[in-house]
């Protein structure tokens, strides 16, 4: 070997030399640090930060709303209305809280209350949950704007199968609104907690960017929903929703009363 380069090898040997002690002792230093399982499984437990942006229907329909949802923070809606079911009205409430990443409803009926959420979907308190009673609520609670905007925070799949859709009856003069329509799935699950209809069909005015009319299938029944909005302290409120199938009234809603608490 040259006697020239031999000082050079020696020098980068020892540089290797070097790099590899302090390899092995940040190796060591790394293994030897007990992972904080506390610290990990308070990462994992934290709800995700609400994100009502992540469908671009849903978010656009959000902001039309107004307000109500825009806050990270907790958020209570009331609604009261008169609900009328043939011949028969009743006086119901309706209080959807929202916190970052969970959302559930209370529902006060005459003499009884029921609650949903995405676990347990629909319950009564103290009394034994009958179909109607099921019925009702997801009728009322999924039947909404707000349930369009709020199911992204559940994983609802949202597939947008028209644009600029008429009536199938429209003429060429036809100068009527046109929709987008947003089909809405729910996240399948294993067990009967999940609601009756598994998808519904949303839809959404191109011109006000507010949803028109619901319409889902229920039984082998096309039950369709259709909605009127009024503007209240700059959010837009549901005033009547009506419920229909083949041409028959099912029940009615009217908004009476429209309230926003923290």
């Amino acid at each position: 070997m040259s006697q020239k380069f031999r000082p050079l090898i020696l020098i980068v040997a020892c540089l290797i030399m070097v790099a590899c002690v302090a390899g092995a002792v940040l190796i060591s230093r790394a293994v030897s640090k007990p992972v904080s399982t506390q610290s990990l499984s308070q990462t994992l437990m934290t709800p995700t930060s609400r994100n009502l942006s992540l469908q671009p229907e849903a978010a656009r329909v959000n902001r039309r709303l107004g307000n109500r949802f825009n806050s990270s923070a907790k958020t209570d809606t009331t609604v009261t209305g008169i609900l009328r079911i043939g011949a028969s009205q009743y006086s119901v409430t309706t209080i959807r809280h929202l916190d970052q990443s969970r959302e559930l409803v209370d529902l006060l009926l005459p003499e009884k209350q029921l609650s949903w959420d995405e676990t347990d979907g629909v319950k009564a308190t103290a009394s034994v949950l009958t179909r109607a009673e099921r019925l009702l609520a997801e009728r009322l609670i999924l039947d909404t704007a707000d349930h369009f905007v709020l199911a992204q925070l559940r994983g609802a799949s949202y597939l947008t199968v028209a644009r600029n859709l008429r009536p199938d009856d429209a003429g060429d003069d036809y100068k009527g609104p046109l929709w987008t329509v947003v089909r809405l799935s729910e996240p399948q699950r294993s067990d009967d907690k999940g609601p009756l209809s598994a998808w519904r069909l949303y839809y959404i005015n191109a011109a006000t960017e507010l949803i028109d009319r619901i319409v889902c299938e229920l039984d082998g029944r096309r039950i369709e929903t259709t909605i009127q909005w009024a503007e209240q302290n700059g959010e837009q409120v549901p005033a009547r929703l009506k419920w229909t199938t083949q041409g028959e009234t099912l029940m009615e809603f009217e908004t009476t009363a429209f309230r926003q608490t923290k």
